[in-house]
Formats: structure tokens, sequence, C-alpha cells
């Protein structure tokens, strides 16, 4: 697997962009279900080059236009506004793929709603952290110096979690009114 691959798996990303052809897929992949299905990730254009490269090593050239018109045809789905906020509250990256005329707002659907993801994944970090510190002060073991060492960084963290509770609580607002213009807007993206 390639180092990049590893990396990204190791930071919690999972990204398509990872997987790579061998043989029998470079010469039997359906090119326009594969631009299809990338569209519908959100997958940037500059994944036909990862596919061209695999299949460089076999002989094969991909059929470019069958898979840059799955791929359109794929970001219709992906660049729906409504998909902004199920992307983002999923945790997954946008890669700036839709087209200028929804572009501004999706980005900024997406924005709020993985801003959301991130302070929840933030709020369960603290609680772990809190936890095993509050685990450890059962530990019989401890000096009192380590003892108030813990209880202060338990303290920390407490105040560390309703800040984040905090800020969760009016992300959480900014996305509801932001689902609600979306909605009311109709938010899709209508091919013209």
């Amino acid at each position: 697997m390639p180092l990049r691959c590893l990396l990204a798996l190791a930071g919690g990303l999972i990204l398509a962009g990872c997987a790579t052809l061998d043989e029998d897929k470079c010469r039997t992949a359906n090119w326009r279900e594969m631009g299809l299905a990338d569209g519908r990730q959100g997958q940037p254009a500059s994944r036909l080059k990862t596919y061209r490269k695999d299949c460089a090593d076999y002989g094969i050239r991909p059929r470019e236009q069958d898979y840059l018109n799955g791929r359109a045809e794929g970001l219709r789905d992906y660049c729906r506004l409504d998909n902004a906020f199920q992307s983002g509250l999923q945790g997954h990256i946008y890669q700036g793929v839709c087209p200028p005329a929804v572009e501004p707002m999706f980005r900024r659907y997406h924005a709020a709603a993985y801003a959301v993801y991130q302070t929840r994944q933030e709020i369960e970090r603290v609680d772990e952290a809190l936890t095993s510190r509050e685990r450890q002060l059962w530990d019989s073991k401890l000096t009192p110096e380590e003892r108030h060492r813990l209880r202060q960084e338990i303290r920390d963290l407490d105040r560390k979690r309703h800040r984040l509770r905090d800020d969760l609580n009016y992300q959480e607002l900014e996305l509801d009114r932001l689902m609600l213009e979306s909605r009311n807007s109709k938010g899709l993206w209508r091919n013209p």
C-alpha cells in the first residue's frame, strides 16, 4: 500500500484516492461507472491521473472521456446543497469540485456541518481523556503530587469540555439555520 494511503488512514481519513487499480481492473473497467462513483463521492478530476498511472504499468489507457462524463454526472448528485450538510457531518473533506454556480453555497454549508463534526470529535477526545484521568485517580500508588496534578488536569479538561459544548450548541444552531435556508431555496443544483 502506498505511503500516502497509510498516512491518510492513520490520520482517520478514508480517502477513496488510495485505491490502486490492478491489471484486471484496468482491462475490464467501466470507466463511465468509475467516473460516476468518483463524482458521487466528490473526488477531484485529478483522480484520473492516478488511474492513468496505475494502468500505464500494464500498457493500458483509461477511457478518459467516458470517465469524465460519468464523473460530471456523479457530481450532479454530490453537489446538491443538501449533500453539503451530509458530507460535512460525516467528516468528509470538501475538495472544491462543485461548479461555480453552487460552489460558494456548497462550501459554506459544508464548512458549517464539518465544524459540527470536528467539535463533536473533539468532545469525544476530551471525554476519553477525562475518563482516563478519573481512572488513574483510583491508583493507590499515586503520590499526593500526582493526585493533585491529575485533579488539575481533570478540572482543565472539564472546563474545556464545557467550552466545546457551548461551541457545539452555537454551531448546531447555525447549522439548523443554514439547513432551513437551504430547504427554503430548494437546496438542489440543477443542470442548466
